[in-house]
């Protein structure tokens, strides 16, 4: 109530002084005696805390009721009276008026702020920094500000006359630098400084005595104007420097430190200062200003009330009657007296040490306690750290045994959804994102024990987020691979880095005597042509891999490596392949209707499954392999030679057993379907058995003879022979053997003999080269059995 009564006040002073100009004679009348009230209020309660509680210092409060005092007589000369007496301007007494508002308004944050715990401490921090840090600012800054004043003063006005206006300016315009830049007369100005060139340098040899007050004739033009120069620059930006920079940061820092070191304290010096503040409430009345009136008339009352009632008793004192019953009753208003005198230092603040002393105690028997307590919690923690460590231990082997058979379930989930999803030609796909491959992410790796990071088909793009993807990397040794493909195999990229770093760290005497490591800088995305030996090699490590009939550029990897495009496959490294990025390989499907056979060996009618012909076609006992996998004729494309003279050469070799071929080496691909067209006949030969002698195989039979036969004109379309050729594929191929950062890439050729051919003349009876047939089971090496079934799809044969 008291706070709402107090901004009362506020507002009704606040509109007093902002009336205009002289003012309302009513507003000042309240004004005036609501101040009076307050005043003669803190004077009635500095008397009684002087008489009541010694130890407070009531310095404050005089001072207080001082400054009150005066601004009452100020206000009433400078503004009531003059509403009758006309002697004083309206414009000095609203400037008293504001002045004293400003007092009232500040008045607040030692008067009622305090009471907060949380403004309370933080008045504790402000007080010690204005008087401490600002006081130890002021007395620094005036320095500077003297210095800067009186040199700038006299470097952009050489001329001023002396006088209180320079003086004024030496003061000000130093001071309000802190808060404005006055920085316009620093270039002089356009009407009157180009007169300083007017004054002869002999000037001051020349002129008369004069007197420092009053300018002289030859120079009282430019006397009030600046003069632009280098060394008022100077001057300024230093003193700009000094006070702007430097010395608001002085200042800041010091105000940061205060508040470190008070800041533990602050709320304790808060607590004990508030005492004084809880007795300034306890005296006070209980109606606040300008309502204290009515407390003054109630003390009024009961003091009359006393008075009569001390001179009744004393009437009765004489009395004998009752002397003996005012003897008890005096002693009783003695002891009450006695008791009302007792009270803040006797009770508030003692009451007070009292129960901290007790809360100490408490609190040191409980600190000598707590070390037992403490101990024994600690035990008991430790205990159920230990159990909670083994359920954690066994929870979490547990978690990993779920999440790795929740993730094996879903592998051979795919893997079953693949199978049964015959329609989709998986994992063969000349275009980028058409297919996901499927058997690069079988595990194990091929020809070791390598099991590869699962990657389920959502996560198999690069684009699709997969932060835990952390594959293993595997190389094969360049050693490990055939003699003769030795030469083609390339480097360990990773390996070279890991030998580079460690040379690096190496002395300069143990580097030297270290063997030249390989210089391998291969370039992606290109052909490469060198010599090797006596023939021309051809590195071609472009993709065959297209998106909208381009060929795809591959990216490169964080570590520099090719990046597989068709997605992950939860390996990295080379692997098992001779080259980083794409590794080209050729393959040829011969294919020819199935036959039903005689007893003799001839052959009768197709065999139809279905209502469709079934096809059958060459497949090949892989090299360092069981007898069970069987892959397409083709071999791997080095650069020596043409695709077309590699596939050729690897169907003599691979098919017919014939190693002795006086091959080409620039063959092109009328060249290779004249090469195959060479084995399709009009008429059925009939199949080789053991009593029939097998062809002779010398040096003489030889590719060249087969191409140089009467077979001029070839095309793609079926011949009056029935032989048909035509590309069946170019591009990925889903390889078990590729990586993350190799992979096989393969150019698939079809060649279809519809009527007859010569090949079971020529076939070894062995294991090694076999006729199979091309069905839903068909089992060969990597993904080539899709590539069966595309072709005996393209052919509209059982599949």
């Amino acid at each position: 109530m008291t706070q709402v009564f107090y901004f009362i006040y506020l507002g009704i002073f606040s509109l007093a002084v902002l009336w205009p100009t002289c003012g309302n004679i009513l507003l000042d009348l309240i004004v005036w005696l609501w101040t009076l009230v307050i005043v003669t209020e803190i004077a009635r309660r500095t008397y009684i805390k002087h008489q009541k509680y010694k130890a407070l210092s009531l310095l404050g409060h005089c001072v207080e009721i001082i400054l009150i005092l005066v601004f009452l007589i100020l206000y009433l000369i400078l503004r009531i009276i003059p509403n009758w007496v006309n002697f004083s301007d309206f414009i000095t007494a609203k400037i008293v008026m504001a002045i004293g508002l400003i007092y009232f308004f500040y008045r607040l944050l030692g008067v009622y702020l305090p009471i907060s715990p949380t403004l309370g401490p933080n008045l504790v921090r402000i007080v010690r920094m204005v008087k401490h840090d600002f006081v130890a600012f002021i007395r620094m800054f005036l320095i500077f500000l003297l210095a800067g004043g009186v040199t700038t003063q006299a470097v952009l006005y050489p001329n001023y006359p002396l006088g209180t206006q320079m003086l004024k300016n030496v003061l000000t315009r130093p001071l309000f630098a802190l808060f404005l830049t006055q920085i316009q007369d620093l270039d002089g100005f356009k009407d009157c400084t180009p007169l300083y060139k007017n004054i002869s340098p002999s000037y001051c040899t020349t002129r008369k005595t004069s007197s420092p007050f009053v300018s002289d004739a030859g120079i009282a033009a430019v006397a009030t104007c600046p003069y632009s120069s280098l060394g008022g620059y100077i001057v300024v930006l230093q003193y700009l420097i000094i006070c702007k920079l430097i010395l608001t940061t002085i200042l800041f820092a010091m105000f940061a430190l205060t508040i470190s070191k008070v800041d533990n304290e602050a709320s304790s010096i808060w607590k004990f200062q508030r005492y004084a503040l809880v007795v300034d409430f306890e005296e006070r009345l209980c109606f606040p200003p300008p309502l204290t009136f009515l407390s003054y008339f109630a003390m009024l009352i009961r003091l009359i009330y006393r008075k009569m009632k001390k001179c009744k008793r004393n009437c009765e004192f004489f009395c004998k009657c009752w002397k003996k019953s005012a003897l008890p009753e005096a002693s009783s208003s003695s002891h009450r007296a006695s008791q009302r005198l007792k009270r803040s230092e006797d009770y508030s603040y003692w009451k007070k040490c009292a129960k901290e002393y007790s809360l100490t105690l408490e609190t040191q028997q409980k600190m000598s306690e707590f070390p037992k307590k403490q101990a024994e919690i600690v035990n008991n923690l430790k205990d159920d750290m230990q159990l909670q460590k083994k359920n954690i231990k066994r929870l979490s082997d547990r978690v990993v045994e779920l999440e790795r058979a929740l993730q094996t379930s879903r592998i051979y989930l795919e893997d079953i959804k693949h199978m049964l999803d015959k329609s989709d030609v998986q994992g063969v796909s000349s275009t980028k994102g058409q297919s996901l491959h499927v058997a690069s992410r079988q595990s194990p790796y091929p020809g070791t024990k390598l099991a590869r990071f699962p990657v389920f088909d959502k996560y198999v793009p690069w684009e699709s987020i997969y932060d835990v993807y952390d594959p293993k990397t595997y190389t094969k040794p360049k050693d490990q691979f055939l003699e003769y493909e030795i030469v083609f195999v390339d480097e360990d990229i990773f390996e070279l880095r890991a030998l580079e770093e460690l040379r690096a760290q190496m002395p300069e005497e143990e580097r030297v005597e270290q063997p030249a490591l390989p210089n391998f800088r291969p370039m992606w995305n290109a052909v490469v042509t060198y010599r090797q030996g006596n023939a021309t090699r051809e590195v071609d490590r472009r993709s065959w891999i297209t998106i909208d009939s381009q060929p795809v550029r591959y990216k490169l990897d964080p570590s520099g490596v090719p990046q597989n495009p068709m997605g992950r496959t939860g390996i990295r490294g080379k692997g098992s392949l001779w080259r980083w990025g794409p590794n080209h390989v050729i393959r040829g499907v011969v294919t020819r209707w199935r036959r039903k056979y005689t007893t003799d060996f001839q052959p009768t009618n197709y065999l139809y499954v279905d209502g469709k012909r079934v096809l059958e076609f060459i497949a090949v006992r892989k090299e360092d392999a069981d007898e069970y996998l069987f892959c397409l004729p083709g071999d791997a494309l080095h650069g020596l030679t043409s695709p077309y003279s590699t596939m050729c050469e690897a169907f003599m070799k691979s098919v017919f057993d014939e190693h002795d071929v006086d091959s080409k080496t620039e063959l092109d691909q009328t060249d290779m379907i004249q090469f195959y067209a060479q084995f399709a006949t009009s008429t059925h030969c009939p199949r080789s058995s053991a009593s029939l002698s097998s062809p002779s195989r010398s040096t003489s039979q030889t590719m060249l003879p087969m191409l140089s036969g009467s077979r001029t004109s070839l095309r793609t379309e079926q011949d009056n022979q029935g032989f048909s050729a035509c590309l069946l594929y170019k591009g990925y191929v889903d390889d078990p053997r590729n990586t993350d950062n190799a992979w096989v890439e393969a150019e698939v050729w079809n060649f279809h003999y519809d009527f007859a051919d010569t090949f079971d003349s020529r076939i070894l009876e062995d294991a090694s080269v076999k006729w199979k047939e091309v069905s839903p089971y068909v089992k060969l090496v990597g993904n080539e059995a899709v590539i069966v079934q595309e072709a005996a799809r393209i052919h509209d044969a059982y599949n």
